[in-house]
């Protein structure tokens, strides 16, 4: 038995060969040695334990070992981006525990041919789409291309591919009955942009639960933003013109919903005792504002984790999946959301309370 770690001469002896043979072999150099050959060198790398055990597993499978991750907009979405960050963590973990790679396909525009020419050049064993826009021409590229695919941030019911997402539509609903459960019934929409499956599926949560409720919102009771802080600041002073005042705001993402308290806080206004708000996401950020943010949180990390095992499921079974894996949001309870008396007030004046107390509506 060895002793120590094994050496490529360990292996050359182990098969009965030459090193430049095993050389030639791991690395797909050359062709003058016989599958014969070429098997027992595998089998010799596999018995030693060989580094690196991932090129030979690879050759033994014909696989490259390697995810391939496709990100359209990418400038916007890798440069900053908690969301594909802390996605592409996830992802990366469970792709590394399982013995694979990561390669990044990043395109400026959503073009399936480039994404065919990328990712069906046989330098990746299956790919993930990462949160793709709404409608994206990259949606028929997966559902069309000849490799194992999941789209990860988005789920289309139709989508003939598997998909990882959290439920946005089912989470803002709740979110919007526990406000009215709370006595608001004068609820606002800081509403994300419409190019995003996860905007319109929360915006729907948001009007389905008031209909369910019996309030019949008017088109000032939405503004939208571009999911920015500035673009919630500006939703905020939109919204502060319309009469009777709104109780609560819930705010499509939780940078808008920072950007609201920043224009509540800049015209005196108390949150919430003067209007409660609620974000989706949970940021690093909701949980130190001024007030701490009470806000709906999506498993993101979770999300990349789920992706990356149902897509290594397929490579490794060799069987495609339409699997649709929807995560539950959670609701986080904080200090920006308090109840609601029935009485509504014709407008909300700026006022200084030594105690917080309830908000009459």
């Amino acid at each position: 038995m060895l002793e120590g770690t094994p050496t490529i001469k360990d292996v050359a002896e182990r098969a009965g060969v030459s090193v430049t043979t095993v050389t030639n072999v791991l690395y797909g150099r050359g062709s003058r040695f016989s599958e014969q050959t070429r098997e027992r060198v595998l089998q010799a790398v596999e018995e030693l334990g060989y580094r690196p055990n991932q090129i030979a597993r690879s050759l033994v499978r014909r696989r490259s070992n390697t995810l391939g991750v496709v990100v359209e907009h990418f400038r916007g979405a890798l440069m900053g981006n908690p969301y594909y960050s802390t996605l592409l963590d996830g992802i990366l973990a469970e792709a590394v525990q399982s013995g694979y790679q990561l390669k990044i396909i990043a395109l400026e525009r959503p073009d399936p041919e480039h994404a065919r020419l990328s990712a069906e050049d046989g330098s990746i064993d299956g790919a993930i789409l990462a949160a793709p826009l709404y409608q994206s021409p990259l949606l028929q590229w997966v559902e069309s291309c000849n490799i194992p695919r999941v789209v990860a941030g988005s789920s289309p019911q139709d989508l003939r591919a598997a998909c990882v997402d959290v439920d946005d539509e089912g989470s803002v609903y709740a979110a919007v009955k526990w406000l009215i459960d709370l006595g608001h019934r004068r609820i606002a929409f800081i509403a994300g942009p419409t190019n995003y499956w996860s905007a319109r599926q929360r915006e729907r949560g948001y009007l389905r639960a008031l209909h369910d409720a019996g309030i019949t919102p008017t088109p000032h009771w939405i503004r939208r933003g571009d999911y920015s802080t500035l673009s919630g600041r500006q939703a905020m002073e939109l919204l502060l013109q319309v009469r009777p005042a709104f109780s609560a705001v819930v705010s499509c993402n939780d940078w808008m919903a920072l950007g609201a308290l920043e224009t509540l806080r800049r015209k005196g206004l108390l949150v919430p005792e003067d209007i409660s708000v609620l974000g989706f996401d949970d940021v690093e950020a909701a949980a130190v504002a001024s007030p701490p943010l009470t806000t709906i949180r999506q498993p993101v990390r979770e999300i990349g984790i789920t992706t990356a095992r149902l897509l290594i499921q397929q490579i490794e079974s060799g069987k495609p999946s339409t699997e649709h894996v929807i995560f539950p949001g959670e609701l986080v309870q904080r200090d920006s959301v308090m109840p609601c008396s029935p009485e509504p007030p014709d407008r909300i004046k700026p006022r200084q309370r030594i105690r917080p107390r309830r908000r009459r509506c």
